[in-house]
């Protein structure tokens, strides 16, 4: 029973070594892509919040400007009002300077004396007149202060109002800053999200190619597992040894028609050129009727069969190839040492066996070329059975079909043992 060598499957966790570093690198990709996001977003942040201030203070200055507007309304009724006093008080001054003119205010202090009851009455007359004179003076003075009063805080609103729009305007100008700001970077986050997104659609793509190797590992794995289970199942069964065909002592003993090869069969062939016919002095074994008893030589199914004192170990060929199971087939009727298969029928025509492309059954070693069966070191196979009409035969072999050797029978075509027949 041969050994079976099975190349060693390489492990599923290795199998993806690339595909799992274009995943990390995409990971790395996603990780960076987000953090440089998450960054931006802060930037955002911190830009809406400037914003939001800023929009405070502008709302506040609207409140502001809106008080300033309704007390400046007021003031301006106020100062209206004042103006219309003054300049009906005024007017009444003028008609009691005009009057005081023309009847001559002497005259009417005079008057007002003579016509006196007494010193003090006219004493109060005249000062009566005099205070009248004065109170409309003063007044008169203060409604003008009151108008410049007034006329000061108008100017004090303006100027304000003037600040305020200032303040708007610049506020405003910080809000578009701020807000162009704002719309780059949400630019950046849509490029940063677009690279997280391509980098996640790359990785689930990866991912699924892993996925898909993983499971063509597996198969693969286990197809190996049930060819290795097949070939020790081949292998299980022993190797039974082919025994000779017709065989006779001697020549002395053989029949007369033994005496030749027959002439359907063209003995040792040339290996190198398995179709070419060896000389003809070479397909007799002895030309004259007479043969000369030879403890050396024995016949099998019509060849002549040199005795050799070969071995029976198949030992000597490398287990468990095709050459190692011929040998432990046909046993001491193979040499020891022919080489490797596309060397057999050279081997073998150099030790006198008979090499030809006539297989036979149970005393033939088919022997193919390198890459026609079994690998580039040529192929040699036991020939079970022969049928010609159909131009196969069945042989007997060690072959690796790509899950190890293993042992076992095979239909072939006659002409793939392109390299001849050994007749053992």
């Amino acid at each position: 029973m041969s050994t079976v060598i099975l190349s060693a499957v390489a492990p599923i966790s290795g199998v993806n070594a690339d595909t799992n570093s274009d995943i990390a690198k995409q990971d790395a990709t996603i990780s960076s892509a987000q953090s440089a996001q998450a960054q931006a977003q802060k930037q955002v942040d911190n830009i809406q919040s400037k914003i939001g201030s800023i929009q405070a203070k502008q709302a506040d200055l609207k409140n502001k400007m809106e008080k300033l507007k309704v007390e400046g309304k007021k003031l301006n009724a106020q100062v209206s009002t004042l103006r219309q006093n003054i300049n009906e008080r005024n007017s009444s001054l003028q008609a009691q300077a005009r009057s005081a003119q023309v009847n001559s205010s002497t005259t009417g202090y005079l008057d007002a004396v003579v016509n006196s009851k007494s010193l003090s009455d006219a004493i109060q007359k005249v000062t009566a007149m005099a205070t009248v004179t004065s109170a409309n003076k003063n007044m008169l003075d203060q409604q003008q202060k009151d108008i410049q009063a007034v006329q000061a805080k108008l100017a004090e609103n303006q100027k304000n109002d003037g600040i305020m729009v200032a303040a708007e305007n610049d506020l405003t100008k910080q809000t578009n800053d701020l807000a162009g700001q704002e719309a780059q970077l949400k630019v950046a986050q849509l490029n940063y999200q677009l690279t997280i997104t391509t980098a996640q659609d790359k990785k689930q793509e990866l991912e699924a190619q892993k996925v898909a190797a993983e499971k063509a590992a597996t198969e693969q794995a286990n197809k190996t597992k049930a060819a290795a289970a097949a070939v020790a199942k081949a292998n299980a069964a022993p190797i039974i040894q082919m025994p000779k065909t017709a065989v006779s002592s001697s020549v002395s003993t053989a029949s007369a028609e033994d005496k030749t090869v027959s002439s359907s069969s063209t003995p040792n062939v040339n290996p190198a050129t398995p179709s070419k016919e060896v000389s003809s002095t070479d397909t007799d074994i002895n030309k004259n009727s007479t043969p000369t008893p030879s403890p050396s030589i024995n016949i099998s199914s019509g060849y002549t069969i040199p005795s050799t004192h070969y071995g029976t170990n198949p030992g000597t060929y490398v287990a468990p190839t095709c050459t190692f199971y011929v040998k432990s087939v046909m046993g001491s009727r193979v040499g020891d040492y022919w080489g490797n298969g596309e060397d057999w029928a050279a081997s073998a025509s150099a030790d006198g066996f008979t090499v030809d492309n006539n297989p036979v059954a149970g005393s033939t070693i088919a022997v193919f070329g390198p890459n026609v069966r079994g690998g580039s070191y040529g192929h040699v196979a036991v020939v079970e059975s022969v049928n010609k009409a159909a131009g196969t035969m069945v042989i007997g072999e060690a072959i690796d079909l790509g899950n190890g050797y293993f042992n076992t029978t095979s239909t072939v075509k006659i002409s793939d043992a392109n390299y001849g027949f050994i007749h053992v």
